[in-house]
């Protein structure tokens, strides 16, 4: 039915970009506007230099468009301007050279491929437009990748992540200091003499963060000291001291295991003054999901709206055509009935001014029309990223016919359950409440850590090379002291802690209780909801199917009456009245079928959009590329 035999939308969490591709049939190229969309199909239209924009007054509107953009750029250099084109047609028709005809599928390529950040149809004109109140909260391709890169609130998978990436951390201190003895005992100095020391600190280490909430740091500290005090008070006038350690800690209660940490994030990392329970990988990924079925939300609803303007704009196109013909047989009767009069075999003053009046009435139909394709043709402009009344004129070309529609009431309803974003989203929620819900079981134990330590000291008058005196120790190196391993030490013990009142764990367990008790509610009335929906666009179906049918019918019943009353006009057997009743009940007949048409359409594109296929149904698919 659709050209369309592939488009693919990729939501890169790196890039944050939206990469499309549309393959189309042979014979179907694709329409690429420039400045003046459609200029490869069409000639420049012949446009008047005195004429006036049609936008329901005379003012210089591209005198004042320029003037507002020169400003603009003085005052914002580095903002993008966009324009209005006063080259639109003439007020009362419009010719086939000023045009731009345009099918359903490059409709919804150029709503994919201009649409940075997806507008909403509804939204448009809007005093409490999101775009333009609230942007940060309007739907755009980038929302994936800011949310896989979120380090705050609702963190991204990369900033849950880095909890286990290892800490370096490195400190080196170097100073001295002269202090008066007060006594010989703690130095031996006499009493009233000034110790001289310089000092120096070392210390490195290197934390990793484990998945089973424990941690594992391997530590290096050394001292340098160096006195004036002489042996053998001292062994050595400087010295080396430190040790090489390890230190493990895990716990063993609450906040302990794999399926908390991946939940929560690790325990040490939580406050005890506002805990959470959702910066864990599991939920930093449900989050991404999230925000990736809200992105297909948006542009599924994006697809819809264009595809419904996009059938407005037909029947508006439709109507322009009918009230044409219609104005045009009008003019004929006039024209008629004052060649009789001038012939001297005229109907009577009566029956010419009705036919002017009728004449003036069709001619401002179809002024009306012509504003109402403006109108609606800005709306679909707006929706495909083009700019306003700017090139040619956008017609719709002949809509595909809507066919392939499942009439098995009980499996659409299951298609809809399984496919409907929206019940997704809340399936995912629930996901995400329950794990956290366990989470914060575990939260409101008691803590009781583990905690461990081996160490191996090492001492010595030189960092690396053997000093040579004389001493007790097999070597005055101290390295070389602390790799032989010789001396060591250790420790190991628990660690319990707990709130005397255990209030705030408990009230976030039941608020998450709660929060899972809404969810799984909004999912019961969000499945009844998609019922009546799908129920209401199946009877609009066949509503709209029966009106094509009937209304069909109708328009071959009204051109026959106006072939024979217009036949038998001239012989005056018909009166001017009939004759104009007629034609006006056939406008009336091919507009409500047009219309019937048009809905018929967006009747069966409202099917697929209940039961969440429209994506499919138009061979668009989202890929997640990492």
């Amino acid at each position: 039915m659709h050209h369309i035999t592939s488009v693919n939308i990729c939501c890169s969490c790196r890039l944050g970009a939206l990469l499309i591709s549309l393959q189309i049939l042979p014979g179907c190229a694709l329409v690429a506007p420039a400045d003046h969309a459609g200029k490869s199909h069409y000639t420049t239209p012949r446009i008047q230099r005195n004429q006036t924009a049609g936008y329901g007054h005379t003012a210089d509107y591209a005198s004042f468009a320029k003037q507002t953009a020169a400003s603009e750029s003085r005052d914002r250099s580095g903002i993008v301007q966009t324009g209005a084109s006063v080259t639109l047609p003439p007020e009362t028709q419009i010719s086939d050279d000023q045009v731009w005809p345009v099918s359903l599928v490059e409709v919804i390529q150029l709503a994919l491929n201009n649409s940075e950040v997806v507008l909403v149809d509804a939204q448009f004109l809007s005093s409490s437009s999101p775009l333009l109140n609230a942007p940060e909260s309007v739907a755009s391709v980038y929302d994936p990748a800011i949310q896989a890169t979120g380090v705050t609130g609702a963190r991204g998978s990369l900033a849950a992540t880095s909890d286990f990436v290892p800490v370096l951390t490195a400190r080196s201190i170097y100073g001295g200091d002269n202090v008066i003895q007060n006594n010989s005992v703690s130095t031996g100095l006499p009493a009233g003499s000034v110790l001289e020391t310089d000092s120096g600190n070392l210390q490195i280490s290197l934390e990793q963060q484990l998945a089973t909430g424990g941690s594992l740091q391997l530590q290096h500290n050394t001292a340098f000291d160096q006195n004036n005090v002489t042996p053998p008070t001292n062994l050595f006038p400087n010295v080396y001291d430190g040790q090489l350690a390890v230190e493990f800690n895990q716990p063993l209660w609450g906040g302990a295991g794999e399926f908390f940490t991946a939940v929560a994030g690790p325990i040490d990392l939580i406050s005890t003054r506002a805990p959470s329970v959702n910066q864990g990988i599991f939920i930093t990924r449900i989050n991404e999901r999230l925000s990736q079925n809200d992105f297909q939300i948006a542009l599924r609803q994006l697809i819809k709206d264009a595809s419904d303007v996009y059938q407005e704009l037909y029947l508006a196109h439709e109507r322009y055509r009918i009230e044409t013909n219609a104005r045009d047989a009008a003019e004929a009767i006039w024209q008629r009935l004052q060649a009789k009069s001038a012939a001297g075999t005229g109907d009577g003053l009566a029956a010419e001014a009705q036919a002017e009046e009728n004449y003036y009435a069709a001619q401002a139909r179809v002024k009306d029309v012509l504003s109402a394709i403006k109108l609606t043709e800005n709306r679909l402009r707006r929706l495909i990223g083009q700019e306003p009344g700017h090139g040619f004129v956008i017609r719709p070309t002949v809509p595909p016919p809507t066919d392939g529609i499942s009439n098995d009431w009980k499996q659409s309803l299951q298609i809809a359950f399984a496919r409907r974003p929206e019940l997704n989203e809340t399936f995912l929620s629930i996901e995400s409440l329950e794990m956290q819900r366990s989470a914060s079981m575990s939260l409101t134990k008691p803590r009781l850590d583990l905690v461990s330590n081996f160490h191996v000291n090492g001492f010595g008058d030189r960092p690396f090379n053997d000093s040579g005196r004389a001493t007790p120790l097999r070597s005055n190196s101290y390295y070389q002291n602390l790799l032989r391993a010789e001396r060591t030490g250790w420790f190991a013990g628990l660690q319990f802690s707990m709130p005397l009142d255990g209030r705030l764990n408990r009230s976030l367990q039941h608020q998450l209780e709660y929060r899972l008790a809404k969810s799984r509610a909004a999912l019961k009335a969000q499945k009844k909801e998609i019922s009546h929906e799908l129920w209401h666009a199946f009877r609009s179906n066949e509503r709209w199917s029966k009106q094509v049918t009937e209304n069909q019918r109708r328009v071959d019943a009204a051109r026959r009456q106006v072939s024979a009353l217009d036949a038998a006009f001239p012989t005056g057997r018909v009166s001017v009245d009939r004759l104009v009743r007629a034609q006006t009940t056939l406008a009336l007949a091919e507009t409500d079928y047009a219309r019937a048409r048009s809905e018929y359409n967006k009747a069966g594109l409202e099917i697929h959009f209940r039961r969440g296929t429209l994506l499919e149904h138009l061979n668009i698919s989202m890929q997640n590329q990492s």
